[in-house]
């Protein structure tokens, strides 16, 4: 619990720095900047990706394939902890957003996609990072066929990683917004582990 308050106040303060200080903004667009034209021979539909159909497929299929797994093993407080996962951190974003009221990056610097809400956190990055890291943590934990581990890991892995560099290349977040939502589902992974350790695997 402690450790927890923790990391939850390391967020707050984070995110009140993020919001107070110009110079955070000013390295944000240096570093959107400076990325876009270190990818820009890359085609936009890649980035775009993490916006469409495969994006949606990545959070559905898991959690699919975890529902069924967990009822077959009689894992129901698993169930209830791993598909409550992405929602509770979609709605926890939302709060967030609101509350920091942070612009998205100038309009000059987005491309193929605009959305029109607040930018602190990442809601991709955030739900990605969330679901896909429990993904890994249950992988991990119950797959005995070492191929299908470790491929189903290193594809979690570079999934997570690829949700936060797209929506920078897309100009749609400032990179600390991203890195909020990496901070955020760490938090919200290091409490679901807990609680899944503690509470979790039992019929």
């Amino acid at each position: 619990m402690k450790k927890s308050l923790f990391l939850i106040s390391v967020f707050i303060i984070y995110a009140i720095i993020v919001n107070t200080y110009p110079v955070v903004t000013q390295w944000d667009m240096s570093v959107i900047e400076v990325l876009q034209r270190k990818f820009e021979h890359i085609p936009s539909w890649i980035p775009v990706l993490m916006d469409g159909k495969l994006y949606a497929a990545c959070i559905v299929l898991p959690l699919l394939v975890g529902i069924v797994f967990f009822f077959k093993e009689t894992l129901i407080i698993d169930i209830i902890l791993f598909s409550s996962s992405p929602l509770v951190a979609y709605v926890l974003n939302i709060i967030i957003k609101n509350l920091v009221q942070r612009p998205r990056p100038p309009i000059e610097l987005q491309f193929a996609v605009q959305p029109s809400t607040f930018s602190f956190v990442s809601s991709h990055t955030l739900v990605t990072t969330t679901l896909w890291g429990l993904v890994i943590y249950y992988i991990n934990k119950y797959c005995k066929n070492p191929f299908l581990k470790y491929t189903g890991m290193a594809f979690g892995v570079i999934w997570i990683l690829f949700a936060g560099l797209s929506r920078i290349l897309l100009g749609v977040h400032n990179p600390t917004d991203v890195f909020g939502g990496y901070l955020l589902a760490f938090i919200m992974l290091y409490i679901y582990i807990s609680m899944i350790k503690i509470i979790g695997g039992k019929g």
